[in-house]
């Protein structure tokens, strides 16, 4: 059997989407899965590093404070960091530091508080192992520019004894910046020995799969929003009939595409960038291909007359002749059958 070239074509290019699926997929699963588990690896720590503290369960050589904690969710549109703590006493600060129990039976022996960014967290004394989770303002950064918006914010972090400010406690911290569909740059630096204090800075951006997945829905709206225009100028520009179908397809998209962009991780409110150069217009475009398909449907539209039943033709009937008087049949007679008359009068003839 051979194959025409338009056949053979098609089938290269059904191959090549094939092939690309089987490649890109398992890869981009894998680096997704790498890049999450590179973050979870890779926390900001102190020069105390708390994690090996509490592995260790060292407390001969270290007395203040362990602070470990995550990023738990970030919320650009109210310009916000929200983090996840606890807290752990540790060597003489810990009420069961000669004691055998497990951490998380630790207990604090005084009031404390560790501050972050000048909102205190309350620590009191007796109080099991206790977590928080503060809010970091943002200070830079734009969701204007989504998919490609960069985030930073910074803030000081201190412990101390009781209600004032003079007793300065040490203090090991650790943060991991771990959220699904961001990558969080943390350093923790500046920290100063004397008065316990350490800068943070953080630094977000969008994951490359976040900006990928985008770019993929920005695409296929534009993809669809001009096949539809195209499909309207098509149909009109050759005199063909619209069907009503064609016209609900049209009017579908015009609810579908919202939904297809705000399928988009962790997309802001409709007016970023993005949304200037696809959504806005893809948007125009579909109400204009439905808006001639319906008005190229009203202005061809004729009705269709009742189709006749067929049926064999009437012949005309030929009018009615007048009565004739009925002649007898007429039979085959000879001789013998005539009167002898006339039987004479042929024997003469």
């Amino acid at each position: 059997m051979h194959l025409k070239r338009s056949h053979l074509m098609q089938l290269a290019a059904l191959s090549v989407v094939l092939l690309l699926l089987v490649v890109l997929v398992p890869v981009s699963t894998v680096l997704n899965e790498t890049e999450g588990s590179r973050r979870l690896q890779q926390p900001a720590i102190t020069p105390t590093n708390p994690y090996r503290l509490l592995e260790t369960q060292d407390e001969s050589w270290f007395t203040g404070m362990l602070v470990v904690g995550n990023v738990s969710a970030i919320d650009v549109t109210n310009f916000a960091v929200k983090l996840h703590l606890q807290y752990f006493p540790w060597g003489n600060i810990s009420a069961t530091a000669s004691s055998s129990q497990e951490v998380p039976l630790r207990r604090f022996n005084n009031d404390y508080r560790f501050i972050i960014n000048g909102n205190p967290v309350e620590l009191k004394r007796d109080s099991l192992v206790q977590a928080s989770d503060p809010s970091v303002s943002i200070l830079e950064g734009s969701p204007n520019q989504y998919p490609f918006d960069t985030y930073r914010l910074e803030f000081l972090v201190s412990a101390v004894i009781g209600q004032g400010l003079s007793n300065p406690l040490p203090f090991a911290m650790g943060l991991v910046g771990a959220v699904q569909s961001w990558t969080i740059d943390i350093e923790i630096m500046d920290y100063q020995q004397d008065y316990h204090l350490a800068f943070v800075t953080m630094t977000l951006r969008r994951s490359w799969t976040t900006k990928f997945f985008s770019m993929i829905v920005v695409i296929v709206m534009w993809a669809l929003s001009l096949a539809t225009l195209a499909l309207a100028i098509t149909l009109w520009m050759r005199g063909r009939k619209v069907e009503p179908p064609t016209i609900a397809v049209a009017g579908g998209l015009l609810f579908a595409l919202p939904a297809l962009r705000n399928a988009q991780p962790g997309a802001p409110p409709i007016g970023s960038s993005v949304d200037v150069a696809g959504f806005m217009w893809n948007m125009v475009l579909v109400a204009v291909a439905t808006l001639l398909l319906v008005v190229n449907y009203v202005v061809k539209y004729r009705r269709e007359k009742p189709a006749c039943t067929a049926s064999a033709p009437l012949l005309p009937q030929a009018p009615h002749a007048p009565h004739a008087p009925q002649l007898p049949p007429t039979t085959k007679q000879t001789a013998a059958d005539l009167p002898r008359d006339s039987a004479n009068t042929v024997d003469m003839a």
